[in-house]
C-alpha cells in the first residue's frame, strides 16, 4: 500500500526509527507534514548514541527534519529573512488559546515569532486567591501548620497583586509584561480597586537550613513536597473545578508529593466555611502529581513545578536546567504557574555554566525569574520534622 500524504503529531515525541517504519508506504512524490514543537522535551533513549555531523539520527523526527533543514539553508539564511511565516517550509502557528498573555509572551523568548494569546486571565481567579484570607492554617491536618500558614500568605498576596492592592511580602519582577487592564471607554471615572493585573508567573524561592550546615536531598524533597500539598488544597479549597498539575523532574519527587497528600485530612470547619470547605471533598477538580515527561501534551489551570534543590547539592543541576524540561513544565499552566526553586538554582557556579546546553537553560530560569512574582520560603529542618 502506497500512500500521497503522511501527516505526522506530536513529532517531537516520536522517534526517527519509529517514523521510517510508516515512511516506507509513502509515494516517491508524497508529501509528509510533520506537527509538533520544536521546544518540547525529545523521546526518551535508554541509551548513548554518536552524534553525526550530517544529521541528528537519534533523537525526534522532528529535530532531524529541522537539522536537515537548517543546513540545507545556510546559504539562503538571508533570503528566508524575508519570507513570510506562510510561505515558509517551517510554519510557526502563533496563535495560542491556552496560555495567558503574559505567559504567553514568556514562552514567546525562546521562539522565532512571539504568540498571540487568544485568551486572557479571569478577575475570578483574584478574587479566588483573596477568599483564602479568611482560611484558617488549622484546617489543613496532616501539613505543618507554618507550611499551610505561609503558602496561604503567598497566595493572599499574588490576589492583592492582581486587583492592584498593596502587599509586602512579593518581590515585584523586573520586567512587567502585561499593565493592568482598565476601561478605556472615554471619560470614564477610573476605580482602581477595579483594575486587575493578569499575573501568571510566581516563583517560590524554598531555603532549607539545619544547624548541622547538611541539608539531605530527601530531606529537603519531603519539606518541598509539604509546599506543594499545601499549595494544591489551598487552590482545591478556593477554585474547586480547576485541574492542578504538579510537575517534578524526578520519581522520588513525585512519591514525596503523593504522600504528602495523602497525608492532609480535612476538618470540618466552623462558621461561614463550612459550605467553601465541603467543597474541598467533592471537589469535581483533578490532581495530577507526574514526572515532566508525562505531563508533556497536556494541561491545566494552575501548574505547580518543583524545580528545588538543598544547598551544596547540584549533582543534577544539569537536568533541572535543561531547557525544554523547564518550557514544557511551565507552558502546562492554562491560568497560573507556581514555580518552586532554590539559590542553588538560580545561581549555579561558572563551572555548571560552561556547558553550553545548562547555560542555554539557565538564561530562559532567569527570564522567568525576571518576569515572576517572587516571595522567599525558608525551613529549619531541625524543627521542620518535630511539628
Amino acid at each position: 500500500m502506497q500512500v500521497d500524504c503522511v501527516i505526522v503529531d506530536e513529532a517531537g515525541q516520536i522517534s526517527l526509527g519509529a517514523i521510517s517504519l510508516v515512511l516506507r508506504s509513502l509515494a516517491i512524490q508524497g508529501r509528509i507534514i510533520i506537527a509538533g514543537d520544536s521546544e518540547q522535551l525529545a523521546p526518551i533513549l535508554t541509551a548513548q548514541y554518536p552524534q553525526s555531523k550530517s544529521g541528528s539520527l537519534f533523537g525526534s523526527v522532528l529535530d532531524c527534519f529541522r537539522f536537515a533543514h537548517l543546513h540545507s539553508k545556510v546559504s539562503e539564511s538571508q533570503e528566508e529573512a524575508d519570507v513570510p511565516a506562510s510561505q515558509s517550509t517551517i510554519v510557526q502557528l502563533t496563535e495560542n488559546f491556552r496560555l495567558n498573555p503574559d505567559l504567553g509572551e514568556f514562552i514567546s523568548t525562546i521562539y522565532a515569532r512571539r504568540f498571540r494569546p487568544q485568551k486572557g486571565q479571569a478577575r475570578q481567579l483574584a478574587m479566588a486567591l483573596k477568599s483564602l484570607s479568611s482560611i484558617s492554617n488549622e484546617t489543613l491536618i496532616g501539613i505543618q501548620p507554618t507550611v499551610t500558614d505561609k503558602v496561604q500568605s503567598f497566595l493572599v498576596a499574588l490576589s492583592h497583586v492582581m486587583l492592584n492592592q498593596p502587599q509586602d511580602i512579593l518581590v515585584e519582577p523586573e520586567i512587567h509584561s502585561i499593565a493592568p487592564t482598565v476601561s478605556s471607554e472615554p471619560g470614564a471615572v477610573f476605580d482602581t480597586s477595579l483594575m486587575h493585573r493578569p499575573v501568571s508567573l510566581s516563583l517560590i524561592r524554598l531555603q532549607t537550613t539545619s544547624l548541622t550546615d547538611h541539608v539531605g536531598y530527601e530531606s529537603h524533597v519531603h519539606v518541598e513536597a509539604a509546599v506543594a500539598a499545601s499549595l494544591v488544597k489551598l487552590l482545591q479549597s478556593c477554585s474547586p473545578d480547576e485541574d492542578i498539575f504538579v510537575a517534578t523532574p524526578h520519581r522520588i519527587q513525585r512519591e514525596a508529593v503523593n504522600a504528602a497528600l495523602s497525608r492532609v485530612k480535612q476538618e470540618r470547619i466552623k462558621g461561614n466555611l463550612d459550605k467553601g470547605f465541603q467543597r474541598l471533598s467533592t471537589s469535581r477538580s483533578k490532581v495530577t502529581v507526574d514526572t515532566v515527561e508525562r505531563l508533556q501534551g497536556s494541561e491545566a489551570a494552575f501548574v505547580i513545578c518543583l524545580f528545588s534543590l538543598p544547598k551544596a547539592h547540584t549533582s543534577g543541576l544539569g537536568f533541572l536546567l535543561e531547557r525544554r524540561r523547564l518550557n514544557v513544565a511551565i507552558s502546562r499552566a492554562k491560568a497560573l504557574c507556581i514555580l518552586v526553586t532554590s539559590d542553588e538554582v538560580l545561581r549555579p557556579s561558572v563551572k555548571v555554566l560552561a556547558d553550553e546546553e545548562i547555560a542555554i537553560g539557565y538564561t530562559f530560569l532567569k527570564a522567568y525569574e525576571k518576569r515572576a512574582w517572587t516571595y522567599d520560603l525558608a525551613f529549619d529542618l531541625d524543627n521542620f520534622f518535630d511539628v
